[in-house]
């Protein structure tokens, strides 16, 4: 199997100048680079630096992934808007780690599958879709940082973790999960019984768009209204958020999103549940494919004559495929008898059939397959 690595980085909160353009493009001959985005595929060597270092210097969110089973993606975070407290108790070793300049927060978040990733993999694509996380983990909301202890807790138990390690606190609104968290999952592979069992215990909240945080302008003093229009105007990032963060701290809701509530269950806990979860669906699965079955074979019963007629006309064809489509038949208007209580009556006239037709081994051979 070919080695497959995929580097993306992209800024969100500036354009990269043209001496950075210049200064990326020493990393690699081959760099997709935009003054927004660089891109680095390798199918064998590897990245020339470390990537957490580039990240720091110019991007502001990496996406990675390689064949043989990694996933990561890196945060940078500006501290005027950003607070290290927030992740402290997400901390994860080898899987989410936390560093600091004078400027910024770095936030890795690696994930190691050590059987691999199944399928074919392509990087191509997935970072546009996960790229609204840093504004989430940027607003407070820390469920993604959860799912990732979900994801690797398994896999740590017993290794940087206790054996049975206790979750770390939960945020909110785990059964609303934005789409950009959907992808994570589905990047990741998340078994979603899991998470299921997870937002068991997760309290509803509300988000920053619920409180009418403008009630609280005329709260501020005029000096720093003005300090918020001057930063409009000199287009400086991320002036919203600072603005909702001081409006939710004259709310008294708060930057910090205090409503995540201290975690409590074990990791066996919640597998207990997430397998009780997935007993629940999968029997709700199977009731309702019966009930979609049932409807089938009563429409099918309606036409029971036409579909015994349909069987003689493809048993004449003397072609496979026909022969196929007559035996699926055939097995539908077992199934219908069987619903009816007319089973006897379906096994006479497929003995019939196979007497008729005994010197057809091909048809022989897929009628001796439905079932009695």
């Amino acid at each position: 199997m070919s080695e497959y690595q995929y580097y993306e980085f992209q800024t969100v909160d500036r354009r990269l100048t043209a001496e950075e353009q210049a200064e990326i493009k020493k990393l690699s001959s081959r760099v997709q680079l935009t003054p927004t985005q660089a891109v680095f595929l390798y199918n064998y060597g590897d990245f020339r630096s470390k990537p957490e270092q580039v990240l720091t210097q110019y991007f502001d969110m990496m996406f990675y992934i390689a064949n043989w089973g990694t996933w990561r993606l890196i945060f940078r975070f500006p501290k005027a808007i950003a607070d290290p407290t927030w992740f402290q108790p997400y901390d994860l070793p080898d899987a989410v780690t936390m560093t600091q300049t004078p400027e910024y927060i770095v936030l890795d978040i690696t994930i190691q599958e050590e059987d691999g990733i199944g399928g074919w993999v392509d990087g191509e694509g997935w970072l546009p879709r996960l790229l609204p996380l840093r504004e989430e983990l940027l607003s407070g909301d820390f469920r993604l940082l959860y799912l990732v202890w979900l994801r690797v807790a398994p896999y740590l138990a017993g290794y940087g973790l206790d054996d049975d390690p206790v979750e770390p606190p939960i945020p909110p609104n785990l059964d609303r999960l934005s789409a950009p968290l959907q992808e994570f999952i589905e990047l990741v592979e998340l078994d979603q019984d899991w998470v299921t069992a997870a937002a068991a215990a997760s309290p509803r909240a509300e988000t920053a768009s619920d409180i009418p945080l403008e009630n609280w302008l005329s709260q501020l003093p005029d000096a720093e209204r003005q300090e918020f229009l001057l930063k409009l105007v000199r287009r400086e990032p991320h002036v919203d958020l600072q603005l909702i963060n001081r409006l939710k701290d004259l709310a008294g809701a708060g930057r910090s999103a205090p409503q995540s509530i201290p975690g409590q269950r074990r990791l066996s806990e919640l597998g207990a549940i997430a397998h009780t979860a997935k007993t629940t669906r999968e029997q709700k699965a199977q009731s309702a494919a019966r009930k979609n079955r049932i409807q089938e074979l009563e429409t099918l019963a309606k036409q029971e004559a036409q579909l015994w007629a349909r069987v003689v006309e493809l048993i004449a064809l003397k072609q496979s495929k026909p022969y196929d489509e007559a035996t699926a038949l055939l097995t539908d208007l077992r199934d219908v008898a069987e619903h009816q209580g007319r089973l006897p009556v379906f096994i006479q006239r497929l003995e019939k059939l196979k007497s008729d037709y005994s010197n057809r081994p091909g048809l022989l051979t897929r009628l001796r397959t439905i079932k009695r």
